[in-house]
């Protein structure tokens, strides 16, 4: 089977979720026999492909042209789709809310008009159902993690940067991340912070170095390897998004055994349950409790990395993803008239029909 991977352009130089899923499924799927080529080109030939399998429709117009193509050259498409409900998270800002919803007649339009949908959450395909009216066929992959981080040695962050027992983000430096609320909330607590990812934007990185007070440490990048480390020296790591699609940040330090805070808008109570204590990401005393409930609960190394391990690995969301691309490729419905048709013919949530 050759199958084409279509993903927004700058992937490479702008790490995130999505670059890493598509990434890691790619590894796996190559393992099991799968011919993968991955491509952020809109009009690239499809000719030779058996199907096409984009990343992320968060990213438009990029992701929707992608969808066009293939819809144009009359392949069989999937989609890993990264929706999230956006309506909580812009309602201050009427006029973000009404592009979003706009958008979603794009979104709409792919989903409703491809062959399967590959949800990472029950949530996020019933926000798929809710809010866009989808009802195309879904098999949910749950997100992975790379086995490194289950061995990683806190002894080389320690030696490195003379560092450990500190408060730990890993994840881009952005709004949507939150970690000035973080540093806000704990930077009291007299424990060392540590941020670890790519600035995604400046002015935000500046407020928070000018909030920090000296009590942050930045560190742009690290391998896996040595960020399996940091997460192994941390006291707890911590994700006070304001919204996760699942958190693969917090999947890798609860690989490492080390106390996972998250916030609970998202899907993170699917992927961790009991085993994570959950915040509002709008409120700074819901941060700080939550960063001491959990360095007060500790970490049980060894029962929380079989939790994990027992659940999420890159091999089995391969392995449930092989298994949709048969259904697919196996399957004779032709996709782009329904999704076109809908798109056109029926209201979205919130947006005026003119």
């Amino acid at each position: 089977m050759k199958v084409l991977f279509q993903i927004r352009s700058g992937y490479k130089d702008g790490p995130a979720g999505d670059s890493i899923q598509m990434l890691k499924t790619k590894m796996y799927l190559e393992k099991q026999g799968v011919d993968i080529v991955v491509s952020s080109r809109p009009d690239v030939n499809m000719k030779d492909f058996d199907l096409i399998h984009i990343f992320n429709c968060t990213r438009l117009p990029e992701a929707y042209s992608f969808y066009k193509n293939a819809i144009i050259q009359k392949k069989k498409i999937v989609i890993t789709p990264i929706f999230i409900d956006m309506h909580w998270y812009y309602r201050n800002s009427p006029a973000r809310l009404a592009a979003w919803r706009a958008e979603n007649i794009m979104r709409r339009e792919m989903l409703q008009g491809c062959h399967m949908l590959l949800p990472n959450s029950q949530l996020e395909l019933q926000w798929i159902k809710n809010i866009l009216f989808v009802d195309t066929p879904a098999k949910i992959i749950y997100h992975g993690v790379d086995p490194l981080f289950f061995a990683g040695d806190e002894n080389w962050f320690y030696k490195k940067y003379g560092l450990k027992d500190f408060i730990l983000c890993a994840g881009r430096l952005s709004p949507i991340k939150n970690q000035l609320s973080l540093i806000r909330a704990v930077k009291g607590m007299g424990i060392p912070i540590v941020l670890i990812g790519p600035v995604n934007n400046k002015a935000y990185a500046l407020k928070c170095a000018e909030e920090s007070e000296g009590c942050v440490k930045y560190i742009p990048e690290l391998s896996q390897n040595e960020l399996a480390s940091a997460y192994r020296a941390a006291l707890v790591h911590v994700q006070p998004s304001w919204f996760e699609t699942a958190g693969l940040a917090s999947l890798e330090a609860a690989a490492s055994g080390t106390p996972v805070v998250i916030t609970s808008r998202g899907a993170a109570q699917e992927y961790f349950g009991n085993m994570a204590v959950y915040v509002e990401p709008d409120s700074l005393d819901s941060i700080s409790n939550g960063v001491r409930a959990a360095m007060q609960k500790g970490g049980n190394l060894t029962e929380l990395q079989s939790f994990i391990k027992e659940r999420f690995s890159w091999e089995k969301a391969a392995q449930d993803t092989l298994i949709a691309y048969r259904e697919v490729v196996e399957g004779d419905y032709q996709p782009g008239e329904k999704g076109a048709f809908y798109s056109q013919t029926y209201n979205l949530p919130g947006v005026d029909k003119k």
